[in-house]
């Protein structure tokens, strides 16, 4: 049997034989130990967390939905002083309703927006015992219908203009008793209705009427 001297003490061969097989386990164990914590390190680095990695999917906000349409009186869309300065200092007030008369000389398409309104002020101010006077109408108005009343005006003689989102149409003409005048204003599902003497009158009341239909209702964009 083979022996080697180690450090003063002799080491017989199958002795050293074991010791050198234990060191190379524990040499190889070791390494596959380095391995395994350096490949779990490498696959947290590699793999994202799943906060990060989950897109945010936008959300869109619902629109609001328009209030309801709110008509004021017809002391409130045309104050009595207002009226008497826009015409004359004996203006009265004639009548106000809520619905919109249909008459017999209005064209069809008048009276099927009239006719299709859900909500309306019909105002008459004039001058007592006199024939001078004039009216509003202000009512929703559907899409449809307003397409249709304005071929309708334009088809007969009233001439018409878009500003913003105002479509104004007007005519001015002779009557029996004098001059006459109309003027409409279509504002999106708005529609605004003045007979008067004149269009400077008319569209000097459609003017006010609108203000104070915006003020009634903040929230739409007339």
């Amino acid at each position: 049997m083979n022996s080697v001297r180690a450090g003063g003490a002799v080491i017989a061969g199958d002795q050293r034989v074991r010791m050198t097989a234990a060191a190379a386990s524990a040499l190889v164990a070791l390494l596959l130990l380095s391995g395994c914590v350096s490949s779990d390190s490498a696959d947290d680095a590699a793999t994202p967390t799943a906060t990060a990695s989950q897109s945010q999917t936008p959300t869109s906000s619902p629109l609001p939905t328009p209030e309801p349409l709110i008509l004021p009186g017809c002391d409130t869309l045309l104050p009595l002083n207002d009226a008497k300065d826009l015409f004359s200092p004996s203006t009265v007030v004639l009548g106000a309703e809520d619905t919109i008369p249909v008459r017999g000389d209005e064209l069809p398409e008048i009276d099927a927006a009239a006719g299709n309104a859900t909500i309306a002020k019909n105002c008459i101010w004039g001058v007592p015992n006199s024939d001078g006077g004039f009216t509003v109408v202000v009512t929703d108005i559907t899409e449809a219908d307003a397409t249709n009343l304005q071929d309708a005006l334009l088809a007969t003689g009233f001439t018409g203009a878009t500003s913003g989102a105002i479509t104004t149409l007007e005519k001015e003409f002779e009557t029996a008793v004098g001059w006459a005048a109309q003027t409409h204003y279509l504002v999106a599902d708005l529609w605004v209705y003045v007979t008067g003497t004149s269009t400077q009158l008319t569209v000097d009341v459609a003017d006010a009427v609108l203000e104070q239909v915006r003020l009634a209702n903040p929230t739409r964009s007339y």
